[in-house]
């Protein structure tokens, strides 16, 4: 009977042998810690997150990723991190604020793009008169993920930039794409004191490198006015 359990085990022994020599030392999952330069440990995780198992482990203020990851995918997740961590181009955003009305005049605008899309802008809406309100910009990096502008205007308005990107198209042209939320100081405070605001506009969207984009148009005030969100973006 002893001889008849030994010679069973050794046959299962020959038998799932192959089974285990199947497994690879690539398949195997290690621990990786990568030090970022350009970019941030955020940015690594929305474009690179299908090479490793999540979550990966990083604080955002730093510069420093930590994943799980099979051996298999070191060297490809690699490459496309020496892609992606490179220096980043500053793109030059330009915002214009118009109030399109239904009474008085337009304003003189000396910008020729900005007339131009203002009066194809007054085929589409019935607007009479477009008066520019303000002009702010700021410089953003590409891949940043968040940027604020107080934009210079007759009313309180706050510019929220997000997820910002650079992106070649088919034909060669560059785009700017970005998810903004353009909102409004309401003329009353929380109870703590603190302004509270509304949005006006709000979207994901992109706009040609040295395009002029109507980002959004948004009632204004109580006399039937709306405002007019335009952003021209320039790669530098």
């Amino acid at each position: 009977m002893k001889k008849i359990i030994i010679l069973i085990l050794v046959i299962l022994v020959m038998f799932c042998s192959p089974i285990f020599a199947q497994e690879k030392p690539e398949n195997q999952v290690v621990t990786k810690t990568y030090f970022l330069k350009h970019i941030s440990p955020e940015t690594v995780d929305r474009n690179l997150r299908t090479y490793y198992y999540r979550p990966a482990s990083f604080d955002r203020n730093g510069n420093t990723i930590t994943m799980r990851i099979e051996k298999k995918n070191i060297a490809a997740f690699e490459e496309m991190l020496k892609k992606l961590d490179v220096e980043k181009k500053k793109i030059l955003l330009r915002v214009f604020t118009v109030i399109a009305s239904n009474e008085g005049k337009s304003s003189e605008i000396e910008n020729k793009d900005l007339k131009r899309v203002l009066s194809e802008l007054q085929k589409i809406l019935s607007f009479k008169a477009f008066r520019l309100d303000g002009v702010s910009a700021l410089t953003v990096t590409d891949g940043q993920d968040d940027s604020r502008l107080r934009l210079s205007s007759q009313s309180v308005l706050l510019l929220d930039l997000r997820h910002i990107y650079i992106k070649q198209e088919k034909d060669g042209k560059h785009t700017v794409g970005f998810e903004f939320h353009l909102k409004q100081q309401e003329p009353v405070a929380s109870k703590e004191g603190n302004p509270i605001y509304s949005t006006l506009i709000a979207s994901e969207t992109s706009v040609r490198e040295n395009g002029y984009l109507v980002a959004g148009v948004s009632k204004i005030g109580k006399n039937g006015d709306s405002l007019v969100l335009i952003i021209n973006a320039e790669i530098k």
